[in-house]
């Protein structure tokens, strides 16, 4: 999975940008929707946080398009994302004194016939906040 983390200022909000991209075809990263402990044990959600110098004022929004994905052999209906960049936006508030954050980020990407990647679980990236927001 490529991912790539960035701070960035819109209109005075400032939002954390996190962008993940399965790196192998076919493989689809699981939806922000699926319940913590997946469906029927299966898939892991997709979840961003900022701890350090931002804190979130909402939840973690995507426009990615949502699809259904029913791997082979097993009996479930797993919500993901459409191949592709799957872009996450939270919104923050920066911490007064603060020049950078960490940024967790949870994972895991699924495909209907070549069975699931090993989840990644707190992925922390460091955030220089510099001048943004």
């Amino acid at each position: 999975m490529a991912v790539t983390v960035r701070a960035e200022s819109r209109v005075g909000d400032l939002q954390i940008l996190a962008e993940l991209r399965p790196e192998q075809p076919g493989f689809h990263l699981y939806s922000l929707t699926l319940p913590n402990g997946g469906i029927d044990g299966i898939g892991i959600p997709t979840r961003i946080r900022a701890e350090g110098g931002l804190r979130a004022t909402g939840p973690a929004t995507t426009d990615a398009k949502a699809r259904v994905l029913r791997p082979a052999g097993l009996d479930v209906s797993l919500p993901v994302y459409e191949d592709g960049l799957v872009t996450l936006e939270l919104p923050v508030r920066r911490l007064e004194g603060s020049d950078s954050a960490r940024v967790f980020l949870t994972y895991g990407a699924c495909s209907e016939t070549a069975g699931c990647l090993p989840p990644v679980r707190d992925h922390e990236v460091t955030v220089r906040l510099g001048s943004a927001g």
